[in-house]
């Protein structure tokens, strides 16, 4: 190098506070610079870029002849300069002749070095440029940017930086060592014990703690900002005020650049970097919570300011420069996007400063509502995925629309007709609680009953109480829900409406038929069906269809019970519908336990688990992993049931439900099988295993395979649909190479299955594989003979 440089070979600056996680972005960057001469950091202000680039640089600099160099971009406010600024870095003689950039390729075209170009995104076009002219000059010179936005240069490797790792939402922290083992806890704790050494993380504030660094995003400036403020604060006081957290984050690091000390001024750094319209996009979308498509966005934020066919180019602006993040999650072929929190707050600060949100909290309302109110009408059909994971997706907006039609009595019944169009909503995702909620809340919102009430609000009140009184009869609490369902009649019976008059004998069918009168329900079903057939909800007909069934399965008669579960099958796959199928296999797999089939009726429960993966419908996942349970235990698999067991009763604890009451004595004969078998110690340890599994484990323990070294300990092996395939292809001797063929994959597509399946199986060989297969294919035979025995028996 020239001058002074000439004796050093890197000018990272010093560590002055440890390094906290981001191994798998250290590991990301080394290999994106052995394969890429230019690899972009992304991602908003405050998410750590610079810190990783640093971290990256210094472990880079050893292996390279002229080491590792950082230019400072941020403090240059005239493009033009960008160039100077690099050759003061790397120490180059002003006197030398040429431009900048000249200067800065003569000197580095027989150099190896790695040049760190931080804070790239408003000087971006004299970036790129002079990146493009060191890449093209100096073949041993590689790029490492921090940016909003990408380059946008051929062969660039953009690599966005994700918040840290932070508990996820609703989950308990289980411990202060738990909580350690994510990385936005650490680093407020190191943060933190740096301020105030008496700093600790206990069992009294581990909830509260993760809770904060979910509110923070994960973001490592935030939560820096906020670490500085235990020396005075406990972490609840931090949380509670956390809502003004532009005030709150302030008092960052004084040797900081100063937009990079409080979170306001990052913020501001970024929104003065926009363009007018992406600045308009910002503030507007601040009044969606959670995700949000184009389409809503379109809705909700455009007008001559914002025009509809200028918002693909700001949304694809916002996305570039890291405002916007686009999820990898797509929804009916539509990309979704969301803010971090800190971003939409600082936004909807910037759209109070513009006049207000009213006018937007209103279009974001009215779409939302819309939005229930066609899945109602087309949730039954061949969309019904889609439809599902939309509102599922959409859950924390439809949430705000209601609560701003629950604010004003004036707009109750609008919010009233939008809670009841999401009844099923509430029950696939599990949501009675919720549900039940907003119906009651906006219930009492209603103006009181009159003779002079019109008939449509009317009818909106029979629907409210009939879903608030079957959600709380979901919730085992019939006292409460059977005076609801009473109202709802003698309401839907008044105002001649069919399709709520069979919604409230449904749901009086429900406490009969769940909770000790099986008899009684027959009746109402009956009533409730043939109101259905001529009412307006498309689930009507096929719900009571498997309600009936279940109630003939109860009363021991199979024959129509599968009649029943047959038609309403019949009515779902017309419609390409998959929930109520679910349901009716659901009732078949009981069926089939009342016949002495266990190893059907599991095969029917692992159907029902596969059908309602997509839906997370934990009630009647539940109910399946239930019978998968009982399959188990008869079979002599006690640990495996004892866990299952555990799973389900976490499962619908988790939903504020109980088993059904018809399922309750072979429930209490599954207990004490596994307790007989396994011991009370042993039982307990299992059972307790299992209410600790996250659902979806449970689910894929209840569906997986068992492989027979793990039989005698309980351990199951949880192959996806297309493991299980390449396993089979395995089996018969294919190579990779002619797995891949067969399948249409790619090969190292096919080498990857195959690698999982061998850890999955805990062996390191092909033929061990092909030997677990034949016992698979074994233990089936055996169950098709316990199955016809069975059938012989009933006979």
């Amino acid at each position: 190098m020239g001058g002074t440089s000439a004796e050093r070979r890197s000018n990272v600056p010093a560590e002055l506070s440890s390094f906290v996680g981001r191994r798998h972005e250290l590991s990301s960057v080394r290999a994106g610079l052995a394969s890429h001469r230019l690899v972009t950091l992304l991602g908003p202000g405050g998410i750590g870029k610079t810190r990783l680039a640093y971290r990256a640089a210094a472990d880079q600099e050893r292996s390279l002849a002229d080491g590792a160099w950082v230019a400072e971009l941020a403090p240059v406010q005239v493009p033009e300069l960008v160039p100077e600024t690099v050759v003061g870095t790397l120490g180059i003689r002003s006197a030398e002749r040429g431009s900048a950039t000249e200067r800065l390729v003569a000197h580095l075209r027989g150099r190896q070095l790695l040049l760190v170009l931080d804070n790239c995104e408003h000087v971006q076009e004299a970036a790129a440029a002079l990146a493009a002219e060191l890449l093209a000059s100096c073949p041993g010179v590689r790029v490492l940017a921090t940016s909003r936005h990408a380059l946008a240069l051929p062969g660039e490797l953009v690599l966005p930086v994700p918040p840290l790792p932070m508990p996820g939402p609703g989950r308990a922290a289980g411990s202060p060592e738990a909580l350690m083992h994510y990385d936005a806890v650490r680093l407020f704790v190191e943060r933190a014990t740096a301020s105030w050494s008496s700093f600790r993380v206990t069992a009294a504030n581990q909830d509260a703690l993760a809770e904060l660094v979910r509110r923070l995003d994960g973001m490592p400036l935030a939560i820096e900002l906020a670490s500085v403020r235990a020396r005075s604060l406990t972490v609840h006081q931090i949380l509670t005020r956390l809502s003004d957290r532009f005030a709150l984050l302030t008092r960052g690091n004084r040797a900081a650049l100063p937009r990079q000390q409080t979170l306001q001024a990052l913020l501001d750094w970024s929104h003065d970097l926009l363009q007018p319209e992406e600045r308009l996009a910002w503030a507007r979308a601040s009044v969606f919570r959670g995700g949000f498509d184009l389409e809503a966005l379109e809705a909700v934020a455009c007008d001559d300011d914002l025009p509809a066919a200028a918002l693909p180019d700001v949304v694809d602006g916002l996305v570039a420069k890291s405002i916007l993040v686009h999820e990898q999650a797509v929804i009916g072929g539509v990309a979704r996007f969301h803010m971090l929190e800190s971003l939409r707050e600082y936004g909807d600060a910037r759209l109070a400063e513009a006049g207000g949100a009213a006018p937007y909290a209103e279009r974001h309302r009215r779409w939302y509502a819309g939005l229930a109110a066609t899945a109602a009408a087309e949730l039954f059909g061949p969309a019904q995925v889609d439809w599902f994971a939309r509102l599922r997706a959409d859950h924390d907006n439809l949430r705000a629309a209601l609560e701003r039609l629950a604010h004003d009595p004036a707009d109750a019944a609008e919010g009233l007709r939008m809670a009841v169009s999401l009844q099923h909503h509430w029950v696939m995702v599990g949501r009675f609680g919720e549900g039940r909620g907003w119906t009651e809340r906006l219930l009492a919102r209603l103006p009181a009953a009159g003779a002079d009430e019109p008939v449509e609000r009317s009818v909106v009140r029979a629907a409210g109480l009939e879903v608030a009184g079957r959600l709380a009869v979901l919730q085992g609490q019939i006292d409460v829900g059977r005076p609801l369902l009473e109202e709802a009649l003698a309401a839907a019976t008044a105002a001649r409406d069919a399709t709520w008059r069979a919604h409230a004998l449904h749901g009086f069918a429900l406490a009969s038929a769940f909770w000790g009168e099986p008899a009684a329900a027959l009746p109402l079903l009956e009533e409730a069906l043939a109101l259905h057939r001529e009412g307006t909800d498309p689930f009507g007909v096929p719900l009571a269809l498997v309600q009936l069934a279940t109630v003939h399965a109860t009363l021991g008669d199979p024959d129509r019970a599968m009649a029943h579960a047959e038609e309403c099958i019949a009515l779902s796959e017309a419609a390409s519908e998959r929930w109520c199928a679910a349901m009716a296999r659901w009732v078949e797999a009981l069926v089939q336990w009342q016949l002495g089939r266990a190893a059907r009726a599991r095969t029917y429960a692992r159907d029902v688990l596969r059908l309602k993966e997509p839906f997370g419908d934990r009630m009647g996942m539940a109910m399946s992993v239930e019978v998968v349970a009982w399959a188990e235990s008869e079979a002599g698999h006690a640990a495996d049931a004892a866990r299952l067991l555990g799973a389900v009763q976490a499962a619908l604890d988790s939903i504020g439900a109980s088993l059904f009451g018809h399922l309750h004595d072979d429930h209490e004969r599954c207990l004490d099988r596994t307790r007989e078998a396994l011991g009370e110690a042993a039982f307990r340890r299992a059972f307790e295993e299992g209410t600790t599994l996250r659902f979806d484990e449970a689910v894929a323990r209840a569906v997986g395979r068992r492989t027979p070294a793990a039989a005698a300990d309980g351990d199951e092996v949880r192959l996806t649909r297309r493991e299980s395939e390449i396993a089979e292809l395995v089996a018969e001797g294919l190579t990779d190479r002619e797995i891949a063929e067969r399948l249409v994959l790619a090969r190292r597509t096919a080498e990857g299955h195959v690698a999982r399946i061998l850890g999955k199986l805990h062996v390191t060989s092909r033929d061990q594989v092909a030997a677990w297969v034949a016992s698979q294919r074994q233990e089936q035979r055996q169950d098709q003979r316990s199955d016809r025995r069975s059938d012989r028996r009933s006979d």
